[in-house]
């Protein structure tokens, strides 16, 4: 592979647009998912939380295999590129087949039909999240350029989030037959969601020499990021978060439908999170570099848990300008608690590389997103748990003057008040020990341009090693 060519800011932004498919896929499937398949499929709450988690048994494999694949993959186009071409025929697919609703006369069959197509595009999330997310901490060594493009990674993924979450109903509602809106809209992302991991196979590069040296294929081979503690630190912090944020994503429909009562306003305020998070991303961002990145990170917690609190308590007789304002603070909360792990991610990957003698970006990756994946499945699968044991009641289609209406039903009391309970408990609960392990994480910045210049050492970038070798022990033994 030639030397790649200084990093321009076309590459930083077509590099960063591969988010768009990343965080919009998992705003809508967050948001509107359940929801489809209670109230249009028309399975029970549970078999819907069933099909999501079923499938993660197959990403437990499939993720940990893939992130050795592409850490073995040798090509002209680098180790992770190749993946991207595939991703394109793949996100049209298998968005379009997710999204189809299907009409069986047998609740068995829409469950086998939605498992297949879960299956098929949690596959495909796979072949796309890995390379993608493993190349990130290979498009560039430096601590604030990787800063600066993982910061627009997140404004893309945050921009597509507000689509994803204001969009898909707008073009639903546009159609006599919801059934029909529904699959427009798979089509429309699909598109909107494939174009720009094309742009990144021809126009991005690699900025870490690939070696020769390939990895096995073996238990202990999966298992490997494990054995760093900071990564067992990051893990903890990016998981935690995101199970708290898929949950109330989960519910936050059903909250707004049923509790508040405000159905016409839940895109709204789900906008005004999402909108709050993008404008805070280079707040978010310049924060990192000056007082740390774990340290933005327990300072989102606080605001974030502030939000829930105020979301729990709400009352539906409160002025109607003040879920807003909640929103707001949530939103703010949220961004650091999105942004820094993936932030935190490529330093990760320098001390796997400080630990095993060889870059395995792709390893450390197939965790995180296995991890990413299984606590959507997580979140999905607890609301519709906690729906069905409640008496859920789904909404009653009726023909009206030529198109089908849905009915929403009053809610039994029950239901109301889980689901006060999940937006109230599930950020404590989770969010707590994600603070209390954001406080013991040691890679600073100054930390990490050592360990950079001594790895550009040991590749052989540099003449003379910046540390001796007590020196390296030690930050062996903080890291490791």
């Amino acid at each position: 592979m030639s030397t790649p060519p200084p990093i321009t800011l076309r590459e930083k932004l077509i590099f960063g647009s591969g988010d768009i498919f990343i965080g919009g896929s998992q705003v809508i499937m967050a948001f509107y998912y359940l929801r489809f398949l209670t109230d249009v499929v028309q399975i029970s709450p549970a078999l819907a939380g069933t099909v999501v988690l079923i499938s993660k048994v197959w990403d437990a494999i499939s993720d940990p295999v893939m992130g050795v694949i592409t850490d073995n993959t040798r090509t002209r186009w680098g180790r992770r590129r190749p993946y991207f071409a595939l991703a394109v025929i793949g996100i049209l697919t298998s968005f379009i087949l997710l999204w189809y609703p299907v009409d069986f006369d047998s609740e068995l069959k829409k469950f086998l039909y939605v498992l297949c197509t879960y299956v098929y595009f949690s596959t495909v999330s796979t072949v796309c999240l890995i390379p993608y997310a493993s190349m990130s901490s290979e498009i560039s060594t430096d601590y604030e350029e990787r800063n600066a493009i993982n910061g627009m990674r997140l404004f893309f993924s945050q921009v597509s989030s507000l689509v994803a979450a204001v969009l898909p109903l707008t073009i639903v509602e546009l159609f006599d037959d919801a059934s029909m809106g529904w699959l427009v809209m798979a089509a429309v992302f699909s598109v909107f969601y494939a174009i720009p991991w094309l742009l990144m196979f021809l126009f991005t590069h690699e900025r870490v020499p690939m070696t020769h040296e390939k990895s096995q294929f073996s238990v202990a081979s999966f298992l490997r990021p494990f054995e760093i503690k900071t990564f067992r630190k990051l893990l903890a912090m990016y998981f935690l978060a995101y199970l708290s944020m898929d949950v109330v994503a989960a519910v936050f429909q059903y909250y707004m439908y049923y509790y508040l009562d405000r159905k016409n306003e839940a895109d709204l305020v789900i906008g005004t999170m999402l909108v709050t998070q993008i404008v805070l991303i280079p707040v978010v961002v310049t924060l990192s570099n000056r007082i740390g990145k774990a340290t933005v990170y327990r300072y989102s917690i606080v605001l974030w848990l502030l939000g829930a609190c105020l979301m729990a308590i709400y009352r539906p007789d409160w002025p109607d300008y003040t879920i807003y304002l909640v929103a707001a603070l949530v939103g703010s909360g949220v961004v650091g608690c999105v942004v820094m792990p993936w932030s935190i991610f490529p330093d990760v990957t320098d001390i796997g590389e400080l630990r095993f003698g060889q870059r395995i970006a792709g390893s450390f990756s197939g965790v995180m997103t296995f991890s990413r994946k299984f606590s959507g499945a997580i979140g999905i699968f607890t609301v519709g748990m906690i729906l069905e044991v409640s008496g859920y009641l789904p909404p009653i289609r009726e023909m009206q003057d030529g198109r089908y209406t849905e009915i929403l039903q009053v809610q039994p009391p029950s239901v109301i008040t889980a689901l006060q309970w999940i937006v109230f408990m599930v950020p404590i609960v989770l969010l707590v020990p994600a603070f209390i392990t954001a406080r013991t994480y040691a890679l600073d910045k100054l930390t990490h341009n050592r360990l950079r210049r001594y790895l550009e050492f040991r590749r052989g970038e540099l003449p003379t090693s910046n540390l001796d070798e007590s020196e390296v022990e030690a930050m062996k033994r903080l890291l490791i």
